[in-house]
């Protein structure tokens, strides 16, 4: 049994900062900034609160499952409340969860490829098989390559747009057929929305908002961790039909008893709180700009600009041909070796000759990374240094 190949990566950095390198991360799932202060504060006077320091309800603080309630409503034009609604620790619970209530031994999942190993991992986790469903050119699923996957025991979907590594957006049109096939199928989609903030191109819609009468089949998933820089609090949520949500609340009941209340009132004041994730989303289309011009400047790289989330996934198979590396591993090992940047590579997320690239930084730690990459594969053309001088 095998651990997320992306923890690997985060171990060696770690490593070599222990023996005293001055390595950059772009390989973390993760935003650089520290959480807002509000929030922080928020989760300081809930420690100092009494009421805070006993057990709670296992489906989660009823005022944190109304805000959710409420922001999907907004998302999807659909009435939602908090008995709609369980807390999860962390969006990755909160799938764990969802199909612990869906999938049986021999049950099948269908997840994206290339794509998020943890969506194998947690169908694994819940006794099911995941197989993989080959996107397009663009990175997006088609009915007709969930069809060619499809067997009697297929039992659901996971759909995640904006997508992880790819930043793949599903339009409307995409998301009304796979709406329209998973009905005719009876197949149940769970919607990953972890990264439905970062947008760059406004063409993200929910699924539920371009096909309504798929609510009774859809699991939606959602969370802090990135849109508010808050991936250590571990507050996610699931909001699903009734049945849904009675298996996943017994399932916290009997297991973790339910989410730490400091870090519910953390998330709470979180969702008050907008002007973050639209201060990041702003930041964040701006530097997948800078990444990906610059990656595009380097012979044998070709990067996509990504509709959404915060990753670059260039295309480094020139690269590794005209260099002699075997593969996007031994180019990401030899990257954190001789440039001391961190990436992941492809094979990570079933997609060899890629690697993937966090832009969730500042832009101090961007323009080094970016200096430092073009350093090791290419000379440094005197133009380029006088544009990353001047982004500063």
């Amino acid at each position: 049994m095998t651990d997320n190949p992306i923890f690997a990566v985060a171990a060696r950095a770690e490593a070599l900062r222990a023996r005293g390198a001055d390595v950059i991360t772009l390989a973390a799932g993760e935003p650089q900034a520290a959480t807002s202060a509000v929030v922080v504060e928020a989760a300081v006077a809930a420690v100092r609160d009494p009421v805070a320091h006993h057990y709670g309800p296992a489906q989660g603080d009823p005022a944190l499952r109304t805000l959710v309630a409420a922001s999907l409503t907004d998302d999807t034009e659909a009435a939602w409340t908090a008995d709609d609604v369980q807390i999860a620790l962390g969006a990755k619970h909160a799938l764990f969860l969802a199909l612990q209530a869906l999938v049986g031994a021999g049950d099948e999942v269908l997840v994206a490829a290339p794509g998020w190993p943890g969506h194998t991992e947690v169908v694994t986790a819940a006794g099911g098989i995941a197989v993989p469903v080959t996107a397009d050119s663009e990175f997006r699923l088609s009915a007709e390559a969930l069809d060619r996957c499809r067997t009697p025991r297929t039992r659901a979907l996971i759909l995640s747009s904006p997508g992880n590594p790819t930043g793949a957006v599903h339009p409307e049109p995409r998301l009304r057929q796979i709406a329209d096939w998973a009905q005719r199928h009876g197949v149940w989609v769970i919607s990953d929305d972890i990264y439905r903030a970062f947008d760059h191109t406004g063409t993200h819609r929910p699924i539920l908002r371009v096909a309504p009468s798929l609510r009774g089949r859809t699991v939606v998933v959602g969370g802090v961790s990135k849109e508010h820089a808050m991936t250590g609090w571990r507050v996610g949520w699931l909001a699903a039909p009734p049945e849904i949500i009675a298996a996943a609340r017994l399932h916290v009941s009997r297991t973790i008893t339910h989410v730490p209340t400091v870090n519910q009132r953390a998330a709470l004041a979180a969702l008050d709180d907008p002007g973050t994730p639209a201060e990041a989303a702003h930041d964040y289309r701006r530097r997948r700009t800078m990444l990906v011009e610059a990656l595009n400047r380097i012979d044998g790289i070709d990067c996509p600009l990504p509709d959404g989330g915060m990753f670059a996934f260039p295309d480094v198979s020139a690269l590794l041909n005209d260099h002699g590396w075997s593969s996007g591993t031994d180019l990401a090992a030899w990257l954190l070796d001789t440039a001391h940047v961190a990436v992941v590579p492809g094979e990570a997320f079933d997609a060899p000759g890629r690697i993937r690239l966090c832009f969730a930084v500042d832009d101090d730690t961007l323009i080094t990374a970016i200096d430092r990459l073009r350093t090791a594969l290419s000379p440094v053309p005197e133009a380029d240094n006088q544009q990353l001088e001047e982004a500063r």
